[in-house]
């Protein structure tokens, strides 16, 4: 191994963590919505309204948390 210089030990900020859960709950969701955007013209229209509601809710989810101040680095 390589010797450490300083401090090993680094606390990191509450807010680091809640932006990383955040990035990563949107990060999963991007996911799940691939493979809709590759077969969109072969939807049926249950499934692109099913698919809007999706993206309503996680749009919502995204003004909640700007609206709560979570995205703000202070």
């Amino acid at each position: 191994g390589v010797e450490t210089i300083g401090d090993t030990w680094v606390q990191f900020r509450a807010q680091y963590y809640l932006i990383g859960l955040i990035f990563l709950i949107f990060d999963v969701e991007v996911i799940f919505l691939f493979p809709i955007a590759l077969a969109f013209d072969q939807l049926s229209l249950f499934a692109v309204l099913t698919t809007m509601t999706f993206v309503v809710i996680l749009l919502l989810g995204l003004a909640l948390e700007w609206r709560k101040g979570a995205l703000e680095w202070k």
